[in-house]
């Protein structure tokens, strides 16, 4: 079983246990199957923040390896480009190095430079979805939590990067948030951020149930993904191994049904005013942007 310490070259796709993924320790570019470290320099603008690139072949990259070559990422990504990215925020697992790597794959005429820039988000939390993914994993959602502040990250993404991380988010949807509660690391705010929604979580022994890989400061308990499918287990009486388990939610049309059944009746719905229907999405240049 993965609890801590879990390895950066595994996806949630590779084992349940992963998700959503460790999270890497600083801001970083996503490019060419590897991460590329941010500095994320306080008040200054994203277009300014500089790029450490990596020689490695390491999935962590410059994250974990000397870095010898330092550039801009308008050197990447003139002013023309960014302004026509869109700002999305990771909470689950599409901050997961593996999972990025994996995704990618899925569409390889997709460019897979990604801007990933670390941040915190107030008011809301980070929580167990009351439904699988199809690796057999509990999912994220993001829930309204007054008071808490929870790490999470926002991706800048092109119209194609979009279109393919929709098409790995079956059942969620898109909405928008313009509340200015989002803050980069840098001390950026975008007046407006999108991250993808669905409107319950998963009520466990009376309440949410947090991450413990996902930092922040709230007052839910955290479980582990690996504990979480141990007290899934127990719960339907499944008398198979876990092992067992994890193939029949992959692969068992039926039993995995069965088992979706079961969490729908653990499943509590909510309004996050936060998050609105989306009408529209707006592009960096179409918005402002701010300091904190």
């Amino acid at each position: 079983m993965y609890r801590d310490n879990k390895p950066f070259d595994l996806s949630p796709y590779d084992h349940p246990d992963i998700y959503p993924g460790p999270r890497p320790h600083s801001s970083f570019v996503f490019w060419q199957g590897k991460a590329h470290r941010i500095e994320a320099i306080k008040g200054l603008p994203l277009e300014h923040q500089v790029v450490h690139l990596s020689n490695s072949d390491h999935i962590l990259g410059s994250l974990a390896f000397n870095s010898f070559e330092t550039r801009k990422v308008s050197d990447f990504l003139g002013d023309g480009m960014l302004k026509e990215k869109v700002p999305v925020v990771a909470y689950g697992s599409n901050v997961c190095l593996a999972q990025l790597r994996y995704k990618f794959n899925l569409r390889p005429s997709v460019d897979d430079f990604m801007l990933c820039i670390k941040g915190a988000i107030i008011d809301s939390e980070i929580v167990y979805g009351p439904f699988l993914a199809p690796y057999g994993s509990l999912p994220a959602v993001i829930a309204p939590m007054e008071g808490a502040t929870t790490e999470v990250w926002i991706t800048f993404m092109d119209k194609k990067q979009l279109e393919l991380i929709n098409a790995t988010e079956k059942g969620y949807e898109l909405r928008e948030h313009s509340g200015q509660k989002m803050v980069l690391e840098s001390g950026e705010v975008f007046e407006k951020v999108y991250a993808y929604f669905v409107p319950e979580a998963l009520l466990w022994e009376g309440q949410m149930i947090r991450f413990p890989d996902i930092p922040g400061t709230s007052p839910l308990p955290a479980i582990w993904q690996a504990d979480m499918l141990n007290e899934v287990r127990e719960r339907i009486d499944f008398m198979g191994t876990r092992e067992e388990l994890i193939h029949l939610l992959r692969w068992d049309f039926a039993f995995r049904e069965q088992v979706e059944l079961f969490l729908k009746k653990h499943a509590c719905e909510f309004d996050h005013a936060d998050w609105k229907p989306l009408e529209k999405i707006a592009s960096i240049g179409e918005m402002n942007r701010s300091f904190k």
